[in-house]
């Protein structure tokens, strides 16, 4: 059997560039949440968005999620970086055969060059986006990508895994 070369070479062009505008918009939608919440809020400020539910406020994060590391924000600023690089290699090179780990994956790493965009820019992370019914965590854009994007990855990884096991039982012969 005979490989396409050329339609197997445009596939793959055509879902790297649905990836590229995948994380585009990740960060575009980023960027402009945080562009709006530094223009017209002051740090600190809450306002009501959905009532009882959630708030916009401006909260300036040094740290990681749930405000670790805030100690020592050097550690992400370094580590961010390097494991995107790390992760872009390994989406690049086809490590991930599973589009929707592809996509899970570009959206955990828009969501992570977004949040160490402003770590560059202002040394923190802008969040803005406070539950008023729990008590929890206030985050922006980029960490729900990173976290949705994580959660799509490992649940599209298994589930390949599994089939994978799935047809390699049914590829053995049955014992007798």
């Amino acid at each position: 059997m005979l490989i396409d070369y050329k339609a197997l070479f445009i596939k793959e062009r055509h879902g790297m560039l649905i990836n590229l505008l995948l994380a585009l918009a990740v960060f575009i939608s980023d960027r402009l949440v945080k562009i709006y919440i530094l223009a017209n809020f002051n740090p600190g400020e809450a306002r009501e968005f959905i009532p009882g539910v959630l708030q916009l406020a401006y909260f300036q994060n040094t740290g990681m999620a749930f405000s670790l590391l805030q100690d020592h924000p050097w550690i992400p600023m370094v580590l961010t970086p390097l494991l995107l690089l790390v992760l872009g290699v390994l989406l690049f090179r086809g490590v991930f055969p599973c589009r929707v780990q592809q996509w899970g994956m570009v959206a955990l790493m828009a969501g992570g060059l977004g949040n160490w965009v402003d770590r560059l820019r202002y040394g923190f992370v802008v969040d803005m986006f406070e539950p008023v019914f729990i008590r929890f965590a206030i985050f922006n854009v980029a960490d729900i990508f990173i976290t949705v994007g994580g959660a799509v990855f490992m649940v599209a990884f298994v589930v390949t895994e599994w089939r994978k096991e799935q047809a390699k039982k049914k590829a053995e012969p049955a014992n007798e």
